[in-house]
């Protein structure tokens, strides 16, 4: 008996131990939190292990290679046995759940925005925001981001790089062409990590509803709309499905025109004397668009690959009038009268391919992309004056760009948390040609190779109910600058870049902080570098500056939540910020040139809150209200001037639930007057309504929507440099409706999880 206990004792001593993992997903696709899953005997049901789902889903259960089975089980759903289970089970599905209750009234709510170590997330698939239309109408509700058109800004932190399910969106269209009712969640990153390039400040990630079901599927969309002329937007997605493998592709075409106007004045202290130019002017422009895309995935097991080709073509024609008349010293001087004809001609390929796995504990990403850009704009122009010679005359630019990108990046689990390391390179090569047929125009041949390297790593670990994580990204840039063929060792330079980040998040009572720090870069786009002088009229020129240095920003930020109430406060230190400077002209004492310039450091602050609750079982108010100042001041006119003035937010939206499942949107947001880097903004408001049904089970859905009701937003800003002030008004069609049809025939999305490579070299262009 004792050597049979003996030889039990060593085998169970020496058993191999085994992991099980797996996904568990509702029966829509959706991943399950805190789902229980738990390993046990398959002869006496003995418990061997035990644990719950993550926010993505996952788990992870270890035991010898007995007879096992597993069982997982969550409220509102049938549990589910699994017998002797394979060790990587992949996408488990659990089935709702039927009960007959009697007189019972279940009422709940959980807050809309979760703080997390980077920022914000908020979810929408199930909550009342999966009914307000597209994406970007979306994204204009996020705490801390507004939106203006088609634009979106991460308040404190500007243009955000936002990204699908991993991909970064090349075209901001998309997010038109992206149905609410398929995102699963929206996460606001404040503080983008070491992971994102050192000139990435904020980061928008929108994660869809995960796909089900096989077979043929596709969506329509259909918007016709009015805005002064008529306009049209038709797109086609198409999917094809079947176990591991996945073909999709897209057609999009939009039919676009507008009418924007502007009234300018400007104030010029030059040698010659005071000069007042007042500029009435508009333009009529047409942008159609031709896109299609192709591309597949395959999924076995837990690795994924895949690829997609992009073609866009926008062709676009516009032509303008403006009227200038002219002041010396108060005395009138002359009229100039411009026509102009710009015809531009973009096109651009795009190949984007990805692999995503996990081996043991690693969790792998690499991506690949090439992309090629032909941009060119010709220019038909007549001046017509009251006191100098008509002058008629042609420009040309051509734009060539060509990127080759890739990363791969790894992370793992460590001590108390995970450590995620990687690197990334980028070659870019662009070629810029300008000529005129006049001598007054100076032609310019540039072409600029540059080269990027990065490495980066990040860790997070947590201690209790403290999470702290850190960062330390180091990029190096080499770039070339040629002109009309020549290597220009003066306009050629190296960059170092260290960008570190850190964060520390900890509850305090029932409310959630986090302190956090980054450093950011902002490198000059490629026009900006340009050396080139470009015609702008008779007396004004334009040319870029190869000698502009990086910016530099340093961020400290704190935030808090409490319930429905999210606040986030920040403050950061800018160096060697790009602002244009007005000059005379070499040889000439009427005439000015526009160049980029860097500015001294200033410091910038910022404080915003967002309370989202739902009222009355229907009625879910938002609102989001800000105010940002700075210490900017500049010499103007030869005296210092400070333009000091906080800068107020704020915005209320209304989501309302009506008989018939109708959905009423009811948005107002506002902006005060103040200062913002070198220039004085005029308050404006505006208010949007918005209705919206769906039919047979979400197959088809109408969205009716009225944008800017009263006619209200105008950008209207009076900037000022050394040698001049201008005061700037812009009228757009921005009263606007729209009735918007989807269709959808045994819809699933696409299961393509590449994230691309070299995203913010594709900005810069």
């Amino acid at each position: 008996m004792a050597e049979l206990l003996l030889c039990l004792t060593f085998n169970t001593l020496f058993a191999e131990v085994e992991t099980y993992e797996g996904i568990v997903k509702d029966d829509s696709g959706n991943p399950l939190e805190f789902v229980n899953v738990t390993l046990q005997s398959l002869n006496d049901s003995t418990l061997i292990d035990g644990t719950v789902t993550d926010t993505e889903g996952k788990f992870t259960v270890k035991g010898d290679s007995s007879p096992v089975f597993l069982k997982i089980s969550a409220m509102g759903f049938e549990e589910m046995i699994i017998d002797n289970p394979g060790y990587n089970l992949g996408d488990i599905f659990l089935v709702s759940a039927s009960y007959m209750l009697g007189e019972v009234v279940v009422k709940g709510s959980r807050p809309m925005a979760k703080l997390k170590g980077d920022g914000v997330q908020v979810p929408v698939s199930g909550t009342y925001l999966a009914n307000t239309g597209t994406a970007i109408e979306v994204l204009g509700k996020m705490p801390f981001v507004t939106k203006s058109g088609s634009g979106i800004e991460v308040l404190g932190k500007g243009t955000p790089l936002i990204y699908i399910n991993g991909r970064q969106v090349r075209d901001m269209s998309e997010l038109d062409r992206l149905a609410s009712t398929q995102i699963k969640s929206i996460d606001v990153i404040t503080n983008p990590g070491a992971r994102y390039a050192s000139t990435v400040n904020s980061v928008i990630r929108i994660t869809t509803v995960a796909p089900v079901g096989e077979g043929f599927s596709f969506n329509d969309r259909t918007t016709v709309g009015y805005k002064h002329y008529a306009y049209l937007f038709e797109q086609v997605n198409f999917n094809w499905r079947k176990k591991g493998f996945d073909l999709f592709g897209m057609i999009n075409y939009e039919n676009y025109r507008e009418r924007p106007g502007f009234l300018n004045s400007s104030l010029q202290y030059l040698k010659s004397g005071i000069v007042q130019q007042n500029i009435s002017g508009k333009d009529m422009a047409k942008y159609p668009v031709y896109q299609g895309k192709i591309g597949l995935n395959y999924n076995v097991s837990s690795h994924s690959f895949g690829l997609y080709y992009d073609f866009s073509f926008k062709p676009s024609t516009s032509k303008g009038n403006s009227l200038t008349d002219r002041y010396i010293n108060d005395e009138f001087s002359e009229t100039l009268e411009n026509l102009s004809d710009v015809s531009r001609h973009n096109r651009q390929h795009l190949l984007c391919a990805y692999y995503t796995g996990e081996i043991w504990k690693w969790h792998l990403s690499a991506n690949f992309d090439a992309m090629w850009q032909i941009n060119d704009r010709h220019n038909t122009e007549t001046e017509i004056s009251t006191l100098n010679a008509e002058r008629d005359f042609i420009t040309v630019n051509d734009v060539e760009n060509r990127l080759l990108a890739g990363n791969i990046a790894a992370s793992f689990p460590a001590w108390k948390g995970d450590i995620r390391f990687g690197t990334e390179i980028s070659n870019i090569h662009r070629t810029d040609i300008y000529s005129g047929n006049t001598d007054f125009i100076s032609d310019n041949d540039i072409k600029i190779s540059e080269t990027t390297s990065a490495l980066f790593a990040e860790a997070e670990q947590t201690f209790g109910v403290v999470t702290a994580s850190a960062g330390l990204r180091w990029e190096y840039t080499d770039s070339r600058y040629w002109q009309f063929g020549q290597l220009s060792e003066d306009q050629s330079r190296r960059y170092h870049n260290i960008s570190p980040s850190a964060s520390l998040s900890f509850p305090i009572g029932n409310v959630n902080t986090r302190l956090s720090y980054m450093r950011k870069t902002s490198r000059p786009a490629f026009e900006q570098l340009s050396s080139a002088i470009r015609y702008i009229d008779r007396y004004t020129y334009e040319s870029g500056n190869p000698s502009l240095k990086p910016i530099y920003r340093d961020y400290v930020s704190a935030s808090a939540s409490w319930k429905d109430l999210v606040i986030e406060l920040e403050y950061y230190s800018t160096k060697n910020y790009f602002m244009w400077q007005t000059s005379a002209y070499p040889g000439s004492d009427d005439v000015t040139l526009l160049t980029m310039v860097n500015m001294p450091r200033f410091n910038s602050f910022g404080a915003y809150l967002n309370w989202s609750p739902t009222l009355f079982s229907c009625w879910h108010p938002s609102v989001m209200a800000g105010v940002q100042g700075q210490d900017f001041k500049i010499i103007h006119v030869d005296r210092f001037m400070k333009l000091n003035r906080p800068l107020g937010i704020f915005r209320f939206d209304n989501a309302i639930h009506l008989p018939w499942d109708i959905w009423l949107n009811m948005d107002f947001s506002a902006r005060t007057s103040g200062n913002g880097d070198n220039y004085y903004m005029k308050p404006y408001w505006q208010c949007n309504l918005g209705i919206y049904k769906s039919f047979a089970n979400d197959r088809w859905s109408v969205k009716l929507q009225l944008n800017d009701v009263f006619d209200t937003w105008r950008q209207d800003i009076i900037s000022y440099d050394a040698l001049s002030s201008i005061s700037s008004k812009k009228f757009y069609d921005t009263r606007d409706m729209s009735i918007t049809i989807r269709y959808n025939f045994n819809s699933v999305r696409s299961r393509y999880k590449g994230s691309g490579a070299g995203n913010t070299d594709k900005d810069r262009f």
